[in-house]
């Protein structure tokens, strides 16, 4: 069998399947949208971008730990600490290409949140408690923040404030968010 065909049949064959999978999903949840929402928060692609970090760093791509961290005061001055350290260390630019880095000296969103992510995994913070998140930005421009999941809920560091703000306070509503496992996302 000729391989480009074999590729394609391969091709059709998995895109059917993903269809019909999806169809039965929605099927089955008539009337019961809550099982229906699961469904559909399940899976997300890791970005490329992270895809690429990650195989360059695989170090600092390791979860693990507990996926909650308990709060207490030490805990928000280390979150406050790193988050303006970082704010202030990097230098806001758009990617022309999207390359994440770690610790530039200009970057954008996400070169915040894997040196705010690095730094705090460093200061002793579980990194299975640590969300890179997507979001968009009051004016609906693309964003990612990084997300700790915390004993008494999810803070936001955010390159766009100081601030550490609960998830809530933020307004951020998360597209999606990798799991304790960074190279794992879910959507939603």
């Amino acid at each position: 069998m000729n391989t480009k065909f074999a590729a394609a049949l391969t091709g059709l064959t998995m895109a059917v399947t993903l269809f019909s999978t999806g169809g039965a999903a929605a099927y089955n949840a008539v009337g019961n949208f809550a099982a229906f929402e699961r469904v559909t928060h399940t899976a997300a692609l890791t970005p490329l971008s992270m895809q690429y970090f990650c195989a360059k760093h695989r170090n600092e791509c390791a979860g693990g730990g507990s996926s909650k961290v308990t709060m207490s005061s030490n805990l928000l001055a280390v979150l406050k600490q790193v988050n303006g350290h970082v704010n202030r260390s990097i230098r806001p630019q758009r990617d022309n290409v999207d390359s994440w880095e770690l610790n530039p000296t200009s970057g954008d969103c996400e070169d915040y949140v894997l040196s705010k992510r690095s730094a705090l995994v460093r200061n002793g913070v579980s990194a299975g408690a640590l969300r890179i998140a997507y979001t968009h930005t009051r004016r609906g421009e693309p964003h990612a923040v990084l997300v700790v999941r915390t004993s008494e809920g999810d803070l936001v560091l955010d390159n766009l404030t100081d601030s550490i703000k609960t998830l809530r306070a933020s307004g951020y509503n998360i597209r999606s968010m990798s799991s304790p496992n960074p190279s794992r996302w879910t959507a939603g």
